[in-house]
């Protein structure tokens, strides 16, 4: 194949990405139009976002895993609304030519697709400055279980899954070694790979106030919790679960887990839910009337010189 057919080589890759789940998405014209066509039986949600080579993954981590990765921080958003995925949009921008790379890239797309059962619906190609996916997710669910940032009441539990700090260990471990990425890591994965909580998003959607996922930093995202809701949280830092030193734990993000606050006397039910999904769940603070998100260790008060990611920061 020539270079120069690179773009009808993927237009055509696009057709057969998830096709045999176009039923149970209900999508009734696929890619090869203008644009699908999909019927909409339930309520429906829709969350765009984008990854960045440099900013949001390393320049030189392979293609494969750049799709993958770039899918799985998108739907993410679906799962923290507690709805179920439908199908995605993809637009990529590249910076070079090459049609291995691109080759690669769609199979990091198929991997999505037959993990998740999720269809590509379709996409955009262009050649721009530097190597940029835009990532369009559709989920669906009934609205009244639309998981809220809003929802927080005073005295609400707040609950983690699973451990921080994976995804900031397992990028040191890729940058250290680039040429060989340990896919034996755990670390490793969690970072190329983070596990959507998909199930237990749906049926968490039933026993919760308000729900985020972990992107930006524990700290940070908590605290959109807390100011959507106009209250604030109080945390143990001794409870929580995380991996490496501790302010990176909270503030770097990447892990993709869920924070989750939910009314006292739910604990069990809870519980009993990340059980049956094979999730680690932990209560480590409570919703309070004081605005913002305290840290308390050993029973003091600790600051951190930096609470979450900021795009614009200098």
């Amino acid at each position: 194949m020539k270079d120069s057919d690179e773009f009808s080589f993927l237009k055509e890759t696009f057709k057969s990405l998830g096709n045999q789940y176009f039923d149970s998405s209900e999508i009734i014209i696929g890619p090869g139009d203008d644009a699908g066509l999909v019927k909409n039986s339930q309520d429906t949600i829709y969350s765009v976002d984008a990854s960045v080579a440099g900013v949001h993954f390393p320049e030189n981590l392979a293609a494969e895993h750049v799709a993958f990765r770039s899918l799985s921080t998108a739907a993410s958003d679906v799962v923290a609304c507690g709805g179920a995925l439908k199908w995605i949009l993809v637009s990529l921008t590249v910076d070079n030519v090459d049609l291995h790379w691109m080759q690669e890239f769609v199979k990091g797309l198929k991997n999505f697709s037959d993990e998740y059962s999720c269809p590509i619906l379709g996409g955009d190609l262009s050649k721009g400055k530097q190597c940029n996916i835009a990532v369009t997710v559709c989920g669906k669910l009934n609205q009244q279980n639309f998981m809220k940032r809003s929802g927080a009441k005073i005295g609400d539990k707040i609950f983690v899954t699973n451990e921080l700090g994976l995804a900031k260990k397992g990028l040191e471990e890729i940058n250290l070694n680039p040429e060989e990425i340990n896919l034996s890591s755990k670390n490793v994965i969690k970072f190329i790979r983070p596990k959507l909580h998909l199930n237990f998003g749906q049926e968490i959607s039933h026993l919760v106030n308000s729900c985020i996922d972990i992107s930006d930093g524990l700290i940070s995202d908590l605290g959109h919790i807390c100011e959507a809701s106009d209250v604030g949280a109080q945390l143990n830092a001794d409870s929580i679960p995380f991996e490496g030193v501790i302010d990176e734990a909270l503030s770097w993000g990447d892990d993709y887990e869920l924070c989750f606050t939910a009314a006292a006397g739910m604990e069990s039910e809870v519980e009993a839910l990340g059980k049956k999904y094979g999730l680690r769940i932990t209560q480590i603070g409570e919703i309070t009337t004081n605005l913002g998100v305290e840290v308390y260790k050993n029973g003091h008060l600790v600051t951190f010189k930096k609470t979450g990611y900021n795009h614009f920061d200098e």
